[in-house]
């Protein structure tokens, strides 16, 4: 299966370097089926496909009924920078998508002129525990058992604009964790076991066929310090799947997206612990790669640490949280000059 295969090498780039927040791509692009390739098939296309983006882009999956993104859905055309039509084949049976790239820099001013915050790119790394109740008992989802259930995930939460972290479940996995750890939620073995993967999020889920046309699933996240438990249901697993993905994006979304303003502020930052030029270039590449950041010029040098003036599209609070979520920064105490971060080693 190809999709296992991508999957496979992915994972295994991912465990052989620290995996922190990631930074998702794709947020600008999506692929709306279609019946023909008309204009007025089209147009409303486009929108349907603006609305895919906005969702992934503000982490609100009611956005379109916000009286504030109206114009811009009924001007969808004014973003798009490219499309095209391809046809999909799908076990013997032919359909026509349209996909469709929007405008970054055009989007983003016209969500800002609105008042709308977009959620930075820097989102937080999730890795999925997934376990499923059948009739050959308990089971570990994995890419030999069932791993059509964490293509569905996986692609729900791309549509949300997340990108999720799948265990390898190898020797070293199944040394530290069990299936009976994640069906019974003991905290200790699934973070124990989840250490190596080092992410910001652990999700685990159990699926569970309790009626013939009754699906549930459990979810626990463990975010920062806090435990949070909800529950998922559908006629079909893929239907409790998706709406499980989706709560857990509602309480990143409501965690991280609505974070800071939607006004360019301009801030001074201290970074201590730089020694030479390849720290110095390392700080100022990753300052500079920071979605919430326009701008980044060196303010003073001291002989172990830079003063940094940013251009923020979101203001100290977004700042502090692409810092927070990635591994090259970490706070210390601030300064008379502003806030204060360490140089950490690779």
């Amino acid at each position: 299966m190809k999709i296992k295969s991508i999957f496979i090498i992915a994972f295994i780039m991912l465990v052989s370097q620290p995996v922190f927040a990631i930074k998702v791509s794709g947020l600008y692009q999506t692929t709306v089926p279609v019946s023909d390739e008309s204009a007025p098939v089209r147009n409303k296309a486009l929108k349907q496909a603006l609305t895919q983006v906005l969702i992934k882009l503000t982490g609100d999956r009611n956005i379109n009924s916000s009286s504030n993104v109206e114009p811009l859905l009924e001007k969808s055309e004014r973003f798009v920078q490219q499309f095209r039509y391809r046809q999909v084949t799908t076990e013997g049976e032919s359909t026509l998508e349209l996909q469709v790239n929007f405008d970054e820099t055009a989007l983003n001013e016209a969500l800002r002129s609105y008042g709308i915050t977009i959620w930075s790119n820097e989102r937080p790394a999730i890795l999925v525990w997934m376990a499923y109740e059948g009739t050959e008992g308990r089971q570990m989802v994995s890419f030999e058992a069932h791993p059509e259930y964490l293509e569905m995930l996986d692609k729900r939460a791309s549509a949300r604009g997340l990108s999720l972290l799948f265990p390898l479940l190898d020797l070293e996995d199944t040394a530290r964790i069990s299936v009976s750890d994640v069906w019974g939620g003991f905290k200790e073995p699934i973070l124990g076991a989840s250490q190596r993967y080092d992410a910001d999020v652990i999700l685990t889920g159990k699926l569970t066929q309790i009626m013939p046309a009754l699906w549930e699933a459990q979810w626990t996240a463990y975010i920062d310090d806090q435990v949070q438990n909800w529950s998922s249901q559908g006629q079909i697993a893929d239907m409790a799947l998706e709406e499980g993905i989706d709560e857990l994006a509602d309480r990143l979304a409501s965690r991280y997206a609505s974070v800071g303003s939607t006004q360019a502020e301009v801030i001074e930052i201290e970074v201590v612990d730089i020694n030479n030029v390849d720290e110095y270039a390392r700080t100022l590449s990753y300052l500079e790669g920071l979605q919430s950041v326009s701008s980044v010029q060196v303010k003073h040098v001291y002989p172990d640490k830079v003063i940094f003036e940013l251009i923020s599209l979101g203001g100290q609070a977004v700042i502090d949280q692409a810092i927070g979520l990635g591994n090259v920064l970490e706070p210390v105490i601030s300064t008379k000059e502003g806030p204060s971060y360490r140089l950490l080693p690779r």
